[in-house]
């Protein structure tokens, strides 16, 4: 709020902040500067990837049970054209979200367990990184990160369904494979070399989806357990930001508070409307919800080298009742 007097022909303005609105933004301010906050924003990103990886996968598994009738031949229009290339486009889906949530993961790692100097965590360097070779430097995986850099830098990688009769005394049947051949991926100059080896066992062709399907397996693994360690590290202090949140909120019932005639069209109170009496009987209700939650503090107690514990002071102080 603001006011200008003149008194002998000079302006004189006056500023005012109404306090209470003003500790209501400070006190979000706070929690938007703690650590649980800023790990909460970097959770929710990494659940946005692993959501688009999980519906990649989803939907190239649905696109490959829509295979056209069997005895249809490769060059046939419902195969060479609509079906391949919606095929290749889903399985660029597949290994651009799968290398987002994998660098999604390591940007947690390194906000929750940050490198000291220049030296990894003891976490990183343990656990973590033997967990990771385990699931990301396999073949198998390497194989599909360069293909990932193939698509993104060359060509979208393109799969050929080819159906092969399998039989035996009871029964025959037609089994279906969907071969990435392997000669284009040698055109790209851009190739690792460490994936070569690989290459060259697989011979001609390499069955893709057998792989993307143990691929995607392990990385919701690794995802599942990078989790659980996540929550194990962080849980007191994002319970603590919940709590606080939440008795924030319920105080910003009281501090917005106006009658529900107030935004109506006209705006004008009902008949004998009283609003002090409003006023006082609508926010002991809510005060009265609110001191139900109670109030928490979580403080980390050090020790000096004398034996002598300190218990710091917490910045969130209780929310008292105002008028």
């Amino acid at each position: 709020m603001t006011t200008t007097e003149e008194p002998n022909d000079e302006h004189v303005v006056r500023s005012w902040t109404n306090p209470i609105l003003a500790e209501y933004k400070e006190r979000g301010a706070f929690l938007e500067s703690t650590h649980a906050y800023k790990v909460n924003l970097k959770l929710r990103s990494l659940n946005l990837a692993s959501y688009a990886f999980s519906k990649n996968a989803e939907e190239l598994a649905a696109h490959i049970g829509r295979y056209p009738s069997r005895g249809l031949q490769p060059f046939s229009s419902a195969v060479s054209e609509p079906y391949d290339n919606e095929l290749s486009r889903l399985l660029h889906n597949v290994l651009a979200s799968a290398s987002s949530l994998i660098s999604g993961q390591r940007v947690v790692l390194r906000t929750i367990w940050p490198k000291i100097g220049k030296e990894f965590s003891a976490f990183e360097q343990g656990e973590y990184t033997s967990k990771r070779i385990e699931v990301f430097e396999t073949a198998e995986a390497e194989f599909l990160v360069e293909l990932r850099n193939y698509s993104q830098h060359y060509f979208l990688p393109r799969l050929v369904p080819k159906e092969t009769w399998t039989s035996s005394q009871r029964a025959s049947a037609i089994e279906l494979k969907f071969s990435l051949e392997v000669k284009p991926l040698y055109e790209w100059s851009g190739l690792a070399p460490k994936v070569k080896p690989y290459l060259e066992a697989a011979g001609d062709s390499i069955d893709l989806l057998p792989i993307i399907e143990r691929y995607t397996q392990s990385v919701r693994e690794f995802y599942g357990w990078l989790w659980s360690k996540v929550n194990e590290n962080v849980a007191i202090e994002r319970e603590e930001l919940e709590i606080r949140a939440a008795e924030l909120d319920e105080w910003g019932k009281e501090v917005f508070l106006e009658p529900d005639w107030f935004r109506r069209p006209g705006g004008e109170p009902p008949p004998g409307w009283n609003g002090r009496r409003w006023s006082r009987r609508t926010k002991a209700k809510l005060r009265a919800e609110r001191w139900k939650m109670g109030y928490r503090s979580v403080r980390r107690i050090s020790v000096d080298s004398n034996g002598i514990a300190e218990v710091p002071e917490d910045e969130w102080t209780p929310i008292y009742t105002r008028t």
